[in-house]
């Protein structure tokens, strides 16, 4: 009970800041003032994609969410070079990130009985 405990408020701690994270390399990269919610939020749905299916050892799933990522990306248009740069360098950063957390929430899941043992000599 205490490791669900844990692991739940450790995701939502870290969920909460990758919120400000973002929020911060989008102001750096597009001068945007304020946290965009659904931005969050699908980030965040697609974090736990990737924790849900690498957690059950089906690792062709980051294929399949690059390929997804993929297609959205080639529907984007920026007017100039300077633009495109920018958004593929935030793009980039952004999945990077996102990928590196749903892989330390598995990393957390799969060592859910050594956190157990940790917290029981607390």
């Amino acid at each position: 009970m205490s490791s669900t405990l844990f692991i739940m408020g450790s995701v939502l701690t870290s969920e909460i800041v990758l919120g400000f994270l973002f929020s911060a390399i989008a102001q750096i990269f597009y001068q945007k003032t304020k946290i965009d919610f659904k931005s969050v939020a699908k980030g965040f749905i697609e974090r736990m994609f990737l924790v849900l299916f690498l957690f059950n050892d089906l690792a062709p799933a980051l294929t399949f969410f690059s390929a997804l990522k993929l297609a959205t990306r080639l529907k984007h248009d920026e007017s100039s070079g300077s633009d495109s740069n920018k958004f593929n360098d935030y793009y980039l950063v952004g999945n990077l990130l996102s990928v590196s957390v749903a892989l330390f929430y598995v990393y957390i899941l799969n060592h859910t009985h050594k956190i157990e043992t940790i917290l029981s000599l607390l």
